[in-house]
């Protein structure tokens, strides 16, 4: 099966169906050909890949970049996730709109978030991997987030469907602005979602 290429709601915010070949050996899956992306217009540099080992009811996000923003390429290898992309790009129709993915591992899915996202997401299920390649350079100094459960966002994070009495996270985590504290902060006004 070739790649499959699928455009969500948010511009530019594609899910992504990898190239997998199956056989009596087992399954063959690229989740990447550099070519085949700049094709269908994803031409960032990924410049750094990483896997996080969650436990179910971990909380990562909603995390941004306020310099050198950084595209994100993501798959959960096992385990799932309750993924989160809000776009935060100021002169995008879609500001302050989110996207939301169910993602499990035997889906095989790919999920390619563009720079100018908070980005976040809780994992559903016990030794979930969790992996992404991301552009540019992580800055700590320049990263931010938008709180998880911000009430005007109204994201409909599935914690009772999956038995999630208790979220783990940071301190950090739960602290965030809202969208409406990070949009005073940062002088943005006008169309919000």
């Amino acid at each position: 099966m070739p790649f499959v290429f699928e455009p969500t709601a948010i511009p530019n915010l594609v899910r992504i169906r990898p190239h997998l070949f199956e056989d009596d050996r087992g399954v063959y899956l690229k989740h990447y050909e550099r070519d085949i992306y700049v094709q269908h217009g994803i031409t960032c540099l990924f410049t750094e890949s990483s896997d996080l080992y969650t436990q179910k009811g971990a909380l990562r996000g909603l995390h941004y970049q306020t310099e050198q923003s950084q595209a994100k390429l993501i798959r959960v290898i096992s385990g799932a996730v309750y993924d989160v992309a809000v776009d935060l790009r100021s002169e995008s129709a879609t500001f302050g709109c989110y996207h939301t993915e169910l993602m499990r591992a035997h889906e095989q899915k790919v999920l390619f978030i563009p720079e100018g996202f908070a980005h976040g997401y809780i994992a559903l299920e016990e030794h979930t991997i969790f992996s992404y390649q991301c552009s540019g350079t992580y800055l700590p100094q320049a990263s931010g987030g938008i709180r998880w459960d911000d009430p005007e966002l109204s994201i409909p994070w599935p914690l009772r469907k999956y038995g999630i009495e208790h979220v783990i996270a940071t301190t950090k985590d739960m602290q965030w602005p809202t969208l409406s504290e990070y949009c005073r902060r940062n002088g943005i006004t006008g169309n919000r979602r």
